[in-house]
């Protein structure tokens, strides 16, 4: 190849490469994007809330009342039953007889050597302390010779804890749910504008302002030239008719 055909290839190259620089600046050069200082929204991975930042509901919930069946309560002590029994008079196992235990102080049974975590847990057998117990025994109470796993279905506590209530002298009332608190929201609602809605800009305003005041001045010019007609109107004399 001579000198001329590689000036040839090598010019086209350039030419090439120079065509191709030029297609990507040129958009920019006559197109131009203003972006503002505060985006509209941010592009980002969402925020997930944490197990621990829901707000627990007040306990008993109307579908934890409604779970308290005796009939699966008695299915589910079974597991129980290789420590406690819940029989009138029956004899202490490994853990205490639960007879009379719902609504009764802890470690309170006769006959039976308590572990001192549960002596000085000061806890009364209400619902809820039944149900939080039963969840976790060892975390609940630490330091509890139980070594019981728990429960972790509230349908399963809760019908554990209803054949227990049935297991008195006099049974205790059952729980009436409470309600979960209604948030208000009707602060917010006075304080957001309605969506869609626009809010009046300064310009605006003050051209409303401006327009609403013009018909006040015609109304004065029009009221001061009134009696100025009106006298007018009187000077001039009164043809007399001709005879």
């Amino acid at each position: 190849m001579d000198e001329l055909g590689f000036n040839k290839i090598a010019g086209a190259v350039l030419a090439t490469a120079l065509g191709v620089m030029i297609l990507r600046e040129a958009p920019h050069f006559f197109m131009h994007s203003n972006f503002p200082d505060t985006p509209a929204y941010t592009v980002g991975p969402m925020e997930v809330a944490a197990a621990g930042d829901a707000v627990p509901l007040p306990f008993p919930q109307a579908s934890w009342v409604n779970a308290m069946d005796n009939d699966r309560g008695t299915k589910v002590f079974k597991k129980c039953q290789s420590c406690h029994n819940a029989q009138n008079g029956g004899a202490n196992g490994t853990g205490p007889n639960l007879w009379n235990v719902v609504g009764s102080p802890a470690a309170k049974h006769p006959g039976f050597k308590y572990s001192s975590a549960f002596t000085s847990s000061g806890i009364t057998w209400t619902y809820e302390e039944l149900d939080h117990f039963l969840k976790k025994p060892t975390k609940y109470v630490s330091g509890t010779n139980m070594n019981f796993v728990g429960l972790k279905k509230a349908e399963d506590r809760a019908a554990v804890i209803e054949h227990l209530r049935l297991a008195a002298d006099s049974p205790e009332a059952r729980p009436e749910p409470v309600a979960a608190p209604e948030e208000d929201t009707t602060e917010e609602m006075a304080e957001a504008p309605e969506e869609g809605a626009e809010t009046p800009t300064e310009d605006q305003a003050e051209t409303t302002t401006d327009t609403t005041a013009e018909p006040s001045d015609t109304a004065t010019e029009e009221t001061e030239t009134t009696p100025e007609e009106t006298e007018t109107t009187e000077e001039e004399p009164t043809p007399e008719p001709e005879q």
